[in-house]
């Protein structure tokens, strides 16, 4: 994206419009103007013909003419996924995305626009890839309606990565920590974590149209009679019985936001977290931020002062400050159109890009027309130097020749001398077959069990003290037991599997899940895994699949790791567990820790796998 003087930064929400001009000059940047249009949809009429009104009343008013336009996307309309790879040349990172991407991106490729942010890994030696991606259809659909409305947009950037644009550019946090960023969005919420350049984020169910529903259930009001409920809720006193009423929306926000906080942490255990900073209209409900707080442990950092960007003299101040919460998107897109921000994800098409940067530079046709006159005069010259250079090369291929005869003669000696030691290395191949064996059934297996467990997501469990209720995984990973090998016989460790191989898996099923479809479900996506590259030492027909694929041979899918699966019992059982509340508060409303062991009744599975052995030739 090029770099502007000026830009705006636009956000297209569920009810308002908001948008943000920015001016750049060297290093500082200014606020020069914002402005926050309603979108306002007749009873039974069309959104997006509303939004296209609401767009062009405010391009006109505020006159926004030829000045370039970066608008975002929000996260519920981009996928986006993480990945990690090794740090390599800068000359390759490039087609290394394009290939990873093309294999993480579900769907047609062609019909999407995406683009990428690098940012280096917690281990210190790999790299981040956040991969994201928009059906062409909504960029086009976005693009059309900049056309109705004399929008020049020139960016189309992503809500989540704005935010931290913003946040990251402004807002002044001790270097060592990890700062949180959480947008309750109409649809959905934003929740970013950054340290330094270190970037992971990730999109929640929970959003503002969901505590909307909370009012509309409370009051028995419409949609758009509630979201003024909620829009006035700001200026109201009662702020203990608004949070009473969208208390249990508030819980599964919240609730959303530990896990994912939990999951990161565990992704970088060293991770400092001490600062929350909200962003999003939905929290100028009384009383919100600190229920956050509370809830969270967290220091909440309410969006409501400047701390680089200025704001320009014409503008007023502390009315610009009071709608800040709401214009951190519209500010950081901004701040990637002025060519500040840090992470500079583009999703406009290509090509548009392209006509743009030509369309800019016309003076460029007139320097190749007189480059042409250049390149007549100076065509004989070339001529002469190109014949004096090929004269050159010549002689140096000559000598180049005799030098690789000699060369190839002297290896020739080398390798009448290597011929036996060559041998003797080769016997050892095989005993480097088998290095991935434990490795490669065992990170099958818990990865089949992970999926499960994602999959099903959290399970509703006993009610604790008449409190909340537990929250439990599908099943539970009690032992999983590899076969042994004779380390010193004919078919050994290193050598392929003369007999069948049994691997015996024990599970804990809560009783509160359907069991019976756990077992089944288990069972299919054993039976389903492939066989992995760590295991091509021991399957020959691994290898055989491999070679196949290499030489283009019909598709097929790679041989399966188990031949037989099968659910041996199905037991009545008992796990234990440690309940610890350390916010505890008894009776007197005092904070007492609780630790207390508690039992839940499961139904232990066993299954056996069995991995098909290969005759060994003698």
């Amino acid at each position: 994206m090029q770099k502007n003087s000026v830009c705006w930064g636009l956000d297209i929400g569920h009810s308002s419009i908001k948008a943000v001009k920015l001016a750049r000059s060297g290093n500082e940047v200014t606020v020069l103007g914002y402005v926050i249009e309603p979108i306002t949809v007749p009873e039974n009429g069309d959104r997006e013909e509303s939004v296209v009104a609401a767009l062009s009343a405010l391009v006109h008013r505020e006159e926004f003419g030829a000045t370039p336009v970066v608008a975002s996307l929000s996260g519920r309309q981009v996928y986006s996924k993480t990945v990690n790879i090794p740090i390599i040349n800068p000359k390759q990172i490039e087609r290394m995305v394009e290939l990873e991407a093309r294999q993480q991106i579900p769907g047609d490729f062609n019909e999407i626009e995406w683009d990428y942010h690098l940012s280096p890994a917690a281990d210190g030696v790999s790299q981040d890839v956040a991969l994201f991606a928009a059906k062409r259809e909504l960029t086009s659909e976005l693009m059309s309606k900049a056309k109705k409305t004399g929008l020049n947009l020139v960016g189309i950037s992503i809500s989540s990565l704005s935010l931290y644009n913003f946040v990251r550019f402004d807002q002044s946090f001790p270097d060592d920590e990890t700062i949180v960023i959480l947008d309750v969005g109409a649809e959905n919420t934003d929740l970013v974590c950054y340290q330094g350049d270190m970037l992971w984020m990730r999109t929640l169910g929970t959003s503002g149209t969901a505590i909307t529903n909370a009012f509309m259930k409370k009051f028995k009001v419409s949609f758009e009679e509630a979201e003024v409920l909620k829009r006035q809720a700001g200026d109201s006193k009662q702020a203990d019985r608004i949070i009473k009423v969208i208390e249990g929306t508030l819980n599964d926000l919240t609730n959303e936001v530990q896990r994912s906080l939990g999951f990161y942490k565990t992704q970088n255990p060293n991770a400092k977290l001490d600062n929350v900073v909200i962003s999003g209209s939905t929290f100028r409900l009384p009383g919100l931020p600190e229920y956050l707080a509370e809830r969270l442990r967290y220091s909440i950092n309410i969006l409501e002062d400047l701390d680089k960007i200025k704001v320009a003299p014409g503008l007023e101040r502390e009315h610009f400050l009071h709608d800040l919460q709401s214009l951190g998107v519209a500010m950081g897109s901004a701040l990637q159109g002025v060519g500040v921000a840090k992470a500079e994800v583009d999703l406009m098409p290509s090509d548009v890009q392209i006509q743009r940067i030509l369309k800019t530079k016309r003076w460029a046709g007139v320097a190749v027309v007189a480059a042409v006159g250049a390149m007549l005069v100076a065509d004989f010259q070339t001529i002469s130097d190109v014949k004096q250079g090929n004269e050159t090369l010549l002689r140096k291929i000559k000598e180049s020749y005799s030098l690789n005869t000699k060369r190839q003669e002297e290896s020739l000696l080398v390798l009448e001398k290597a011929a036996p030691q060559a041998q003797t290395l080769k016997s050892f191949a095989p005993y480097g077959a088998q290095q991935g064996y434990a490795t490669g059934i065992s990170r099958a297996v818990l990865s089949c069990l992970q999926q499960i467990v994602r999959d099903k997501g959290a399970i509703d469990g006993p009610h604790l003290d008449g409190k909340e209720k537990t929250k439990l995984q599908a099943l539970y990973l009690r032992s999983l037991s590899l076969p042994e090998f004779d380390s010193v016989g004919a078919t050994g460790p290193f050598r392929p599997l003369a007999g069948d191989r049994k691997v015996t898996l024990v599970v804990s099923i809560p009783t509160v899940v359907r069991a019976g479809e756990i077992n089944r479900l288990l069972v299919d996506r054993l039976k389903a895994l492939p066989v992995s590259a760590e295991l091509v030492g021991v399957r020959p027909d691994y290898e055989a699949w491999q070679r196949n694929a290499a030489a283009g041979g019909e598709a097929k899918d790679p041989p399966k790791l188990f031949s037989d699966v099968q659910a041996l019992s199905d037991v009545p059982g008992d796990d234990s567990y440690w309940y610890i509340d350390k916010a505890h508060l008894n009776d007197k409303q005092e904070i007492e820790p609780l630790e207390v062991e508690r039992k839940m009744p499961v139904v232990v599975v066993t299954i056996a796998c069995i991995i098909k052995g290969t005759e060994v030739k003698p």
